[in-house]
């Protein structure tokens, strides 16, 4: 096999993957009893303010939110969340603003 051919066929290869590992669901799992709070600050305020709407709500509603504007505003929900012991050490800098997500009982 000539060079130009084998760097086509890598090239076809690694982009495949790609596809595929981006086609992957992420899968977030939470304790019902642990209170998970959500990041806001340094986001657009209007951007903040639907993310807090939305997480006032509940954790299903959240994430429906950012996947919806996932494209639009680059939001990663894995990078909003925040586990308790996480955002009590955030809470430590005043500029860090968190919101609690509503647990749906």
């Amino acid at each position: 096999m000539k060079w130009p051919v084998k760097c086509l066929l890598v090239a076809a290869a690694v982009a495949t993957a790609g596809t595929v590992n981006a086609q992957q669901k992420e899968t977030i799992r939470i304790d019902e009893n642990t209170p998970v709070y959500v990041r806001v600050d340094g986001l657009p305020q209007h951007v903040a303010k639907q993310v807090e709407r939305a997480a006032a709500k509940g954790l299903d509603p959240l994430k429906k939110y950012v996947q919806r504007t996932k494209f639009i505003h680059q939001l990663d929900l894995v990078a909003l969340l925040m586990t308790p012991e996480q955002a009590r050490i955030a809470s430590r800098d005043a500029r860090v603003r968190l919101v609690k997500v509503a647990s749906v009982e």
